[in-house]
């Protein structure tokens, strides 16, 4: 069970983020609340719930904290709410959907007191259709700043050591409070999709390292599923992570990789339909209309970097996984294109 420390003494706070979320926090809270770790508090940020979540909580869990937010702020905004409220010196953040080994929180922690210099590490994330596959080691950020599950359906026992990863999947991970304080959190005009990515590489930026925790597993009902919705934040955020990360001369030397990844995004969303083509037009009038913002929170963001774009580039990947595409040979053409592309990119950017 959670133990009971004074405000401020425990070790770890451990967030999860709900949105009419009661149907898997009741199977999964259980497993929360008995990890192995001697000094823990678990919060549930509820984002105004309509089906009782936070009254079910308090009623079923009373070792869990309960933090009403007045509105649906979306999964960045509601974490870094419980940040704001915690004191500990370590932060992690489990998806309501995410079921946790019970020794998922020591060796999260474990991790990064073995990494000093490390601000995230990542569950490894399983399936729960079948747990024997990988759903997240991490996740891999693509040279276009598309980023997808590193390790997909992948046997689980290929990824056994402790090591570096582009960035970490936001359904199970763990930070540092100073690292956290020092970047700023999420990013809150994300809503939901690539918030975690975005953290990853903006502590990247800063000078600290991503790493995967491979002994922290989650059970993670996970559904490979892009409706218009989802395709809108992703395509957006993709936009506002690249304008946030890198500087000016890097984005205009990848603008040719950002063109051929353009018209691969437009071929998916027009083979798949009419409202995934409305959602990316739609990212684009978001991005134009929120240039202002953009600019502000992209001063903010370079005003904590420590190492050069090159640094960041080398943990891109120029290879996009298997695709709609595939049957016609265009993701191999693609790859050809991005794989060249990159070395290129390896050796122009030397800021």
């Amino acid at each position: 069970m959670v133990i009971r420390a004074p405000f401020g003494e425990h070790l770890v706070d451990v967030s999860v983020v709900s949105w009419n979320s009661w149907g898997h926090l009741r199977r999964n809270l259980p497993a929360l609340i008995d990890q192995d770790y001697p000094s823990y508090r678990v919060v549930v940020v509820d984002n105004d719930s309509s089906d009782e979540t936070a009254e079910h909580v308090e009623a079923e869990f009373p070792d869990v904290d309960v933090v009403r937010c007045g509105r649906n702020g979306g999964y960045g905004a509601a974490n870094n709410l419980g940040f704001a409220r915690s004191q500990s010196k370590y932060v992690a953040v489990v998806n309501p959907d995410a079921r946790p080994e019970r020794g998922w929180l020591r060796s999260l922690v474990r991790a990064l007191e073995q990494n000093p210099n490390a601000a995230l590490a990542t569950s490894k994330v399983l399936l729960a259709s079948d747990s024997s596959r990988v759903n997240a080691c991490g996740n891999i950020v693509h040279l276009s700043g598309i980023a997808f599950c590193r390790g997909l359906d992948d046997d689980q026992h290929q990824y056994v050591r402790g090591e570096s990863v582009p960035a970490v999947s936001g359904a199970a991970f763990i930070a540092r409070r100073d690292a956290l304080e020092q970047i700023g959190g999420f990013d809150e005009r994300f809503f939901m999709y690539m918030e975690d990515t975005e953290l990853s590489l903006r502590a990247r930026l800063a000078g600290w390292d991503v790493i995967l925790a491979p002994r922290s597993r989650v059970i993670h009902d996970y559904q490979l599923d892009i409706p218009a919705s989802k395709f809108y934040y992703l395509e957006r955020n993709r936009f506002f992570m690249l304008a946030n990360i890198f500087r000016l001369p890097t984005l205009v030397a990848l603008m040719p990789a950002l063109a051929v990844a353009e018209l691969g995004v437009w071929w998916f969303a027009l083979r798949t339909g009419r409202g995934l083509a409305r959602a990316k037009f739609a990212s684009y009038v978001a991005v134009v209309a929120g240039l202002p913002a953009i600019l502000r929170q992209r001063r903010r963001v370079q005003a904590v970097r420590r190492v050069s774009d090159a640094r960041l580039l080398a943990c891109l990947n120029p290879n996009l996984p298997s695709g709609v595409g595939e049957t016609y040979g265009l993701t191999r053409i693609a790859n050809a294109f991005f794989r060249g592309y990159n070395t290129l990119m390896r050796r122009l950017v030397r800021w």
